[in-house]
């Protein structure tokens, strides 16, 4: 007779992983997490102290319900716990009203997202440490924000483990495959058995399932937090919203203010340096810095400030930079629930509950067509 059987074993304890074992176990789901590390842990795409929350989503209009659900589930876990995983403050989108603006636009319009047109000048008035250029314009949205990966990973875990999970943590999977009506994992310490899989393995996923050939690119993010020069209440998140910016030459930034004195964040969205994800560079260094000094000068110069930290992470990229939550081809007791293409975590209760639905379920309410293996197999 098998021993260490399981409903389901989740393969990576990270924002997904995390959040599908919490959903499950609270739907008396017999759950193995497996993780070679252990989260929440500086190694993969999960933490960083803040990540951004919003709801005009430029990256397509899909993804806004799911996205107004993960602002539900954040709300109800925030208020299960003394610590804070969600605050709602703000967040101005810069650019030339190019697709980043307009695709924005497009789903608030769809979705009644109240968001509110400035001008470069209005928002030199509005936020005078902000320095956009004059063609530049932008999106304030209310309800932006940030949520907190560590804390959140953390909480998601104990709360899994008090409703029956069992996690297993430096524990590394070798192998795995199909035996009788079971799937047996196997790992360097043991072997487990259970009837469903879900693969949310971030950077790590493309060897996992090496099979279906993911297109999938790792790629290196630094972020920094910095010291503003003067002014620093300025700086806070009660009087400056996150900003997003769209540059002319092609390249994206984002910063966060000053949240529970971490000082101000700025980094590079993509265009980072494409790694394996076992050869990770983990410092930061010159160059990564004066990319977003050089930023920092020309758009938030007050902000251009002594260094106080930095964090090197990984965003998974599938080639449309859109996620993966399907079934495993011609198997619908296989879910594989990663990577996200870099912005995926503000989404995080969401898709633990939707991989919960399928599983228990099959299926979910939700369109998750634009989320399909399929479309990246057929490139």
């Amino acid at each position: 007779m098998k021993k260490n059987i399981y409903d389901v074993i989740i393969i990576g304890l990270g924002a997904m992983g995390s959040a599908a074992s919490y959903y499950l176990s609270k739907n008396g789901v017999k759950v193995l997490g497996l993780d070679t590390y252990e989260p929440p842990h500086k190694l993969g795409s999960s933490h960083g102290h803040t990540r951004v929350i919003r709801e005009a989503y430029h990256e397509g209009t899909s993804y806004v319900p799911i996205v107004k659900r993960a602002y539900e589930l954040w709300n109800e876990l925030d208020h299960e716990i003394e610590d804070k995983l969600i605050l709602e403050y703000g967040g101005m989108y810069l650019g030339d009203d190019g697709k980043y603006l307009s695709d924005a636009k497009k789903s608030a319009k769809k979705y009644d997202i109240p968001i509110k047109e400035f001008s470069s000048k209005e928002i030199k008035e509005k936020y005078n440490i902000l320095n956009p250029p004059n063609n530049f314009k932008g999106l304030l949205e209310n309800r932006s924000g940030a949520v907190f990966p560590e804390k959140a990973i953390s909480n998601f875990l104990s709360k899994s483990i008090n409703n029956g999970s069992s996690h297993n943590y430096n524990e590394k999977v070798i192998g795995w495959g199909k035996q009788s009506k079971f799937y047996k994992v196997e790992t360097d310490k043991n072997n487990y058995f259970a009837e469903k899989l879900i693969f949310s393995s971030g950077a790590w996923i493309k060897n996992l399932v090496p099979s279906l050939k993911l297109p999938v690119k790792i790629e290196r993010q630094v972020l920094f937090w910095f010291d503003p020069i003067k002014d620093k209440d300025r700086f806070h998140y009660s009087n400056m919203p996150n900003t997003g910016w769209d540059l002319d030459n092609g390249m994206e930034f984002y910063t966060q203010p000053n949240i529970e004195n971490k000082g101000f964040k700025v980094a590079m969205h993509h265009n980072g340096k494409f790694i394996s994800e076992n050869d990770l560079n983990r410092e930061s260094n010159a160059d990564d810095l004066s990319i977003v000094k050089n930023f920092l000068e020309e758009y938030i110069p007050l902000a251009n400030g002594k260094l106080i930290d930095s964090r090197v992470c990984v965003y998974t990229n599938t080639p449309d930079f859109d996620f993966i939550i399907d079934f495993y081809p011609n198997d619908e007791n296989i879910i594989i629930c990663s990577p996200c293409s870099g912005h995926g975590f503000k989404f995080t209760p969401a898709i633990g509950e939707i991989c919960s639905e399928l599983v228990i379920n099959n299926g979910t309410n939700y369109d998750l067509s634009e989320f399909s293996i399929k479309r990246l197999m057929k490139q």
